[in-house]
């Protein structure tokens, strides 16, 4: 048999866990039924090789050489221009801007020869940044005319 005390403690105890649940905030239930999509926020770019080049190449003596960049065709995506010129060994000769009129000649020392050979490649160089992204190589060979 209960004694009065104990019920009163009881009836208390419970008094105050129904109170307690009643004044806790009640659990949101939510269902979401629509979806949207974000557009990335990043983008790569492919930087293809020149379609074509005019560079040619003339001899004085057969010992020294003069080679120009008359034209060539630019790559999309590109903000820089290159051309390198490799003797007959595949030794670098000149590597020029050819944004620059300095870049589009160049006239070596007195050597032989032979058969020469270039490559013209567009770059993105990212501003602000010491960052580049590299395109694809045109590549030609180069004789005495």
């Amino acid at each position: 048999m209960l004694t009065f005390n104990r019920l009163l403690r009881t009836l208390m105890a419970v008094a105050v866990v129904v109170i307690g649940l009643l004044a806790a905030p009640t659990a949101a239930l939510a269902s979401f039924k629509d979806s949207e999509q974000a557009a990335p926020q990043f983008s790569a770019a492919n930087i293809a090789a020149p379609a074509s080049a005019n560079v040619t190449m003339s001899c004085t003596f057969g010992i020294r050489a003069t080679v120009t960049v008359n034209s060539f065709s630019a790559v999309a995506n590109a903000n820089y221009h290159e051309v390198k010129i490799f003797d007959r060994s595949g030794n670098l000769e000149f590597t020029g801007d050819l944004s620059k009129a300095a870049g589009k000649t160049y006239t070596s020392g007195y050597e032989v020869i032979g058969t020469w050979s270039y490559e013209i490649r567009g770059y993105y160089k990212v501003p602000g940044t010491s960052n580049q992204w590299t395109g694809k190589v045109l590549k030609g060979n180069l004789t005495c005319a």
